[in-house]
């Protein structure tokens, strides 16, 4: 043998080898944790920066202090209302022609901005999402007076979140998810590897008996399928599913097309209280 080579081998080398690599680890895993704590918010939350006013918008104050921009669109025929959650990127200016498209499909409509979002003060974070969905539930249960088993939440990308967090903690008659994700570490690193967690929706959903409605396209780029493949599963109530072939995360309605109706219809008469109609409130 090499001299060099059995010199290199001896204990006393590799054993500094072995604790460089190792300090090496320590170092990007505690940059990594660094990054987890203090970058998070900035690097998560997207707001589009609209700050125009619809008609009809409230403002709900939180718990935490901010006053959210909430619009509630009531609809006479209606059976439920649809608490919205949407996802990054938009704000209920951009989401106004969905919204509308949930009333001529039968539901009444309850969306809210999230803390820094559209016209609500306050910087995005996870807990003052929380906190905003929390306001326009109480919103709708105490001064509009709507039962909470007439109140369907939809959770879409990062609106899963919220919507999954407080269909854990309250009573509400469905939760609908469009391309969610089992916690915002995991769509990056598919395992969890950090301490905590950010929005742990696949923790939350076991606790979830209310109806689930699971809608994800097989080719998200984003929030992969097996997402909304594992959430479905996690969930111990009763399900169903909508997967779109081929459709990526930001195009899922489109490529949906009418699909999309029929499901949220179908789910929306699965549902016990699908054939009354909201009768406070309006």
């Amino acid at each position: 043998m090499n001299p060099r080579l059995r010199e290199f081998l001896r204990v006393p080398p590799l054993r500094k080898w072995v604790i460089l690599v190792l300090r090496m680890l320590l170092l990007g895993y505690l940059a990594l944790v660094f990054v987890g704590a203090v970058l998070i918010n900035p690097l998560l939350f997207h707001p589009p920066g609209h700050q125009a006013e619809l008609r009809g918008q409230v403002k709900l104050h939180t718990a935490d202090g901010n006053d959210i921009t909430g619009l509630y669109l009531p609809n006479p025929q209606a059976a439920y209302v649809l608490l919205f959650s949407y996802g990054n990127g938009e704000d209920m200016v951009a989401d106004r022609d969905f919204l509308q498209d949930f009333l001529s499909h039968g539901w009444a409509v309850m969306a809210y901005d999230y803390p820094g979002y559209g016209t609500s003060s306050g910087k995005p974070s996870e807990a003052g999402c929380d906190a905003a969905i929390d306001a326009a539930y109480a919103y709708l249960t105490g001064e509009k007076h709507i039962p909470p088993e007439h109140i369907v939440l939809y959770g879409r990308s990062l609106g899963s979140g919220p919507a999954v967090d407080l269909a854990s903690r309250k009573p509400v008659g469905g939760l609908i998810l469009q391309s969610a994700y089992t916690s915002i570490f995991r769509v990056v690193t598919h395992y969890r590897i950090l301490p905590w967690e950010v929005f742990n929706n696949i923790a939350k959903i076991s606790s979830i008996h209310a109806p689930l409605l699971s809608i994800h396209g097989t080719d998200d780029h984003v929030v992969p399928f097996w997402h909304g493949q594992a959430l479905f599963d996690a969930h111990p109530g009763p399900k169903q599913y909508l997967w779109v072939p081929g459709a990526d995360h930001n195009n899922l309605v489109e490529m949906a097309g009418g699909t999309l109706w029929t499901a949220l219809e179908a789910f929306r008469r699965s549902l016990p209280l699908s054939k009354g109609v909201i009768s406070m409130g309006q």
